[in-house]
């Protein structure tokens, strides 16, 4: 499903709400996957690298949220 709209090229406000909330959603599922693949035991000697990833995806969740916010109160 494409965000582009218009044939000129520039995200609308509802489009830019729809790509930050997709963003957080796809971090959400990727981040339970971190934490299945660390309390399960299943990472392993990458545990720590697993750890990492679900830091970036705390910090991706964070950022989707307030992009979101923000331009929902431009709406």
């Amino acid at each position: 499903m494409p965000f582009i709209k218009k044939t000129d090229g520039k995200f609308t406000t509802e489009d830019k709400v729809k790509m930050f909330q997709q963003m957080g959603s796809v971090g959400a599922v990727i981040a339970l996957v971190f934490v299945v693949l660390i309390e399960s035991g299943v990472a392993g000697e990458h545990a720590d690298l697993a750890e990492f990833g679900l830091t970036a995806m705390i910090v991706v969740l964070a950022v989707s949220l307030i992009g979101s916010m923000y331009f929902k109160r431009k709406l």
